[in-house]
């Protein structure tokens, strides 16, 4: 009876629940990116916004720019990104490790950079692809290492990386002319 009244004690009480990434609704959101009409006009371009992965071999050699059209979805999947990463700061604020977290965070600022190049034209959509899926591999790699110790300690270098690339993002958004 007097283990009700502390907290922690073993035994009493439901085990708390483990999450996992799957169930950021951050992945979900973007999974279901390819489904948005906005976007439909990139998919003979891309195959998959949702999956870079999903794109054969004559898109990853496109060196065309966009048109007029397109720059308005890249403008519109920029926007749906960062909503997309927005629906799942809660659930990363209390499920996930701190790493984790900014991974997604840099992940997102990332890919909006790349499609920020893409809509300027300084990158053709091969290149944007081919980009895309190396930041993909990086990224999955480091998310499997977020609960390491290590990554605890490296906070500090993180929160300097984390400047830099809001500075990024920032000049990416002005670039797609998106609200910061």
């Amino acid at each position: 009876m007097a283990c009700l009244a502390v907290a922690g004690c073993s035994g009493t009480g439901p085990a708390p629940v483990q999450r996992t990434a799957a169930e950021d609704p951050t992945a979900a959101c973007l999974a279901g990116l390819d489904k948005h009409a906005a976007l439909s006009v990139l998919k003979p371009r891309l195959a998959s916004v949702a999956d870079a992965e999903a794109a054969p071999p004559a898109l990853r050699t496109s060196m065309a720019t966009p048109t007029p059209d397109e720059r308005r979805a890249i403008q519109a999947w920029a926007g749906l990104r960062k909503d997309c990463v927005n629906a799942g700061a809660e659930f990363r604020l209390r499920n996930a490790p701190p790493a984790y977290a900014d991974l997604v965070e840099e992940e997102n600022s990332r890919t909006t950079v790349l499609l920020s190049r893409l809509y300027v034209g300084q990158i053709g959509y091969g290149e944007f692809i081919n980009e895309r899926i190396a930041l993909g591999s990086e990224m999955k790699g480091r998310r499997l290492n977020a609960r390491e110790p290590h990554q605890r300690a490296n906070a500090p270098i993180r929160q300097e990386e984390a400047a830099q690339r809001k500075a990024e993002l920032s000049a990416a958004l002005v670039l797609l002319q998106l609200p910061q």
